[in-house]
Order: structure tokens, then sequence, then C-alpha cells
């Protein structure tokens, strides 16, 4: 089994690249298994994967950076152990240091797993913004890629793509650097799932797996949450109306999407970061989101069957308050579906404090 970690800052674009080499190695007759982990105790990407037919597990207990060691032996061993995918593809959260994460499953020394280079996701569409409100967080993902791979190039200035490629290439020289689309025709995406799955030898991937342990308890000092000064907040709503139309609820997660957009706006008129919500209508599953003050949200539609309709929330966005965006998103979620004559109940909530708890041992 090969262990492919696929990283990058929130909104970069892994969950619709995972899904692209999923599916490209399912019509090659490959077997892959995906593992998502969410900054919070409440899954959404998880949810999409599973509606594309992928084998999939949630991690999501928390924070990575709690959960990580104690949980992903046990998911990776029972995915080796159920599924035997060629293939495991790992998600971690934006806010995460992937490069730890593959360290950790290498300590695990699990019998013919195998590893691909570590990848980081690079938007270049807001490379610029995500830069300049984390800047040392994002710095690090980069500096500990083997392959730098440059997203959303459909969505940049050609002259600027260049810009982008050189100011990565000065932060981490020895990396490879690619450029595509996640969204567009394997004919641009599957030189990079072949190169990236091939059995090209990366001498930082070998001088890694020598130096695990070392550079782990010299990275669990580092926690990134903190260092994503993102603050984050996930939460979990069921209608009790039964199923609604779906030119209905698609309607009402635009409103809710684009007033919080606009109320964070507010806040921090430059934020990056990832809002998504997952709603639930009973048959088909409306996914929107939104990565950055710059970007209108992008919104799709999976058919999904569910006796319960529900809406999740994840929310993080860097340089505000907590407590803040906890307010305006449990606010907003109540008055919208009010206003909709849509009674709701909160369900779960991530109550993880990451300013109180002890990260000693985090990712």
């Amino acid at each position: 089994m090969k262990v492919l970690v696929v990283g990058g800052f929130l909104g970069s674009g892994k969950t619709t690249t995972i899904l692209r080499i999923g599916k490209y190695l399912g019509e090659k007759g490959q077997k892959a298994a995906i593992i998502v982990n969410e900054i919070g105790e409440i899954g959404v990407d998880g949810d999409v994967i599973s509606s594309y037919g992928f084998d999939s597990v949630e991690l999501t207990n928390g924070c990575i950076c709690c959960t990580l060691k104690r949980d992903l032996k046990y998911t990776v061993s029972q995915i080796k152990k159920d599924f035997d995918p060629q293939i495991l593809i790992i998600e971690p959260t934006g806010i995460a240091f992937p490069a730890t994460i593959r360290d950790e499953i290498m300590l695990m020394n699990l019998d013919d797993v195998d590893f691909a280079p570590l990848v980081t996701l690079v938007d270049g569409s807001r490379f610029k913004q995500v830069m300049k409100e984390t800047k040392q967080f994002s710095q690090r993902q980069i500096i500990d890629a083997e392959i730098l791979a440059i997203n959303k190039i459909d969505l940049i200035e050609e002259l600027y793509i260049p810009v982008v490629e050189s100011s990565i290439k000065q932060l981490n020289p020895e990396a490879e650097i690619l450029r595509f689309s996640a969204k567009a025709d394997y004919g641009e995406l599957s030189g990079f799932i072949e190169h990236l799955l091939g059995d090209v030898v990366y001498p930082r991937l070998a001088e890694r797996k020598i130096n695990a342990e070392r550079k782990i308890n010299a990275e669990r000092k580092m926690n990134s949450i903190q260092c994503s000064n993102m603050a984050t907040y996930a939460s979990e709503f069921t209608l009790n109306n039964g199923f609604l139309e779906t030119s209905r609820a698609r309607s009402i997660a635009s409103i809710l999407m684009n007033g919080l957009k606009e109320e964070i706006v507010k806040m921090n008129p430059e934020f990056v970061g990832h809002l998504k919500i997952i709603f639930q209508t009973g048959m088909v599953k409306i996914r929107s989101s939104v990565t950055g003050a710059c970007e209108s949200p992008q919104t799709e539609m999976v058919e999904s069957f569910s006796h319960q309709p529900s809406i999740k929330i994840l929310s993080a966005v860097s340089n505000v308050s907590r407590s803040e965006l906890m307010e305006l998103v449990d606010f907003f979620v109540k008055e919208i579906f009010t206003n909709h004559g849509i009674k709701i109940v909160k369900t779960a909530v991530h109550q993880h404090n990451h300013d109180n708890h002890n990260h000693s041992e985090g990712v």
C-alpha cells in the first residue's frame, strides 16, 4: 500500500484534487481509500467523498493535534486490513503540518507500506492573500514539501503564474514544482497523478524516513493551529420540518453563505480561510464554500438520501476572534432558518478550546 499525503492551506483544493486522483485510479483498475481530517468534531468533506463512492474514514475527534497519534495508527491499520487499497490518500486539515502527519505514519513501521512524495497544494489564485494573512504557517507547509503543486491556474492571469512559482521556489528550491487545475480534464491531471505515484526516488523522502523520529520530537513543540492564526468553529443542526425542495434549500444555503461572508469581511476585510456548508435536504446534498474575501461562494449538489435533513457548518477564518466567529455563525443560522419558517436544533458543536489546551503533542 502506498500512502499519499496531500496537504495545503484551507481552500487550496485538496478535496477536489483527491476526488480526481481517486476517480482516475479507479478507472485504471487501482483501489484507493481516503482518510480525511477536519479541524472540528464534525465531518464535512468526508460526507462529500463518500457520496462519490470512495472508501473513506474521517478523523474528527477534536483537532488533529490531539487525536492524530492515537487514532491514525488504528485507522491506517484497519483500512489496510478491511479495504486493502493500493493507494491510501490522506487529506489533513488545512491548518496542520502535513510532513508531521506522514512522519508519524513512517514511525508506525507498518508492513508493506510505501510512501509517495509529500504534496503541498498552493492556491495560485490566493497566494498573495494567504501569505499575508498566514505567512509563518504557509511558509512552513511550502518548505516541508517534496512536490509543490500550484493549483487553480485557470483562475490566474498567465503573467502571474511565474511570479507564484518564483516565490515558492525561493522558499523551497529543492521541491519539484508542478502546475494544474484540479477541475480541468484528465489530460492535464493524468500526468500529475502518474508522476506523483510513479517510482521516482526523492532524496528528501529518504532523508525523512531516516530522521523522522528526531524531526517529530522537535516539531511537537510547534502547534500548527496557533501558528496558523486561525479561528475555527464547527457545528451541526437538524431540521424538524422534513424534506426540503432542492430549489428552496439552495436559496437558503446561498443566503446563509453570502451573509456569513459579508459579516466576516466586516471583521477582517482581507480574511482567508474556509467557510463550508453541507446542507442535507433529504434527497440532495448541497455543498457551498468560500475561501476568502476575494472569492464568491462556490456551490455544488450531489444526490444523497437521508431520513433527517441537516446542515453542517465549518468555519476557519484568519485574524478574527473565535468567540465572535461562534456568535456570528450561530446567530445567522438561527435567524435565516427562522425567517424561512424552519425549526432547527443544534445537535453537535466543536467545543475544543485551542487556547487553553496543552498542545505539547501537537502537529
